[in-house]
């Protein structure tokens, strides 16, 4: 499910949101914020992966059932994500 349908939003809506957006911010600043989110979810995705690969290599009488943990780093990273998409933002 897209944003604009989790905020009701119309198509004349999120043009107009997105033009504000971008007279507000300009190119530059944009383009600056689109990478910090990039940097930022490709460090979420490998340290997704390296956590996976680390709880899966495991043997299987030392490891609990996982999915709790799972969930426990996922947000941890999500968290650490967003602080740093918010740090790169404040730039």
């Amino acid at each position: 499910m897209s944003l604009a349908a989790l905020l009701n939003l119309g198509g004349g809506e999120v043009i107009l949101t997105s033009a504000l957006i971008l007279t507000l911010l300009g190119a530059k600043r944009l383009a600056e914020i689109a990478e910090g989110f990039r940097h930022g979810i490709n460090e979420f995705r490998k340290a997704t992966r390296e956590v996976t690969e680390e709880l899966t290599g495991l043997e299987a009488e030392d490891v609990r059932p996982n999915h709790p943990v799972q969930m426990a780093v996922t947000f941890i990273f999500g968290a650490a994500t967003l602080i740093l998409v918010i740090y790169e933002f404040s730039k």
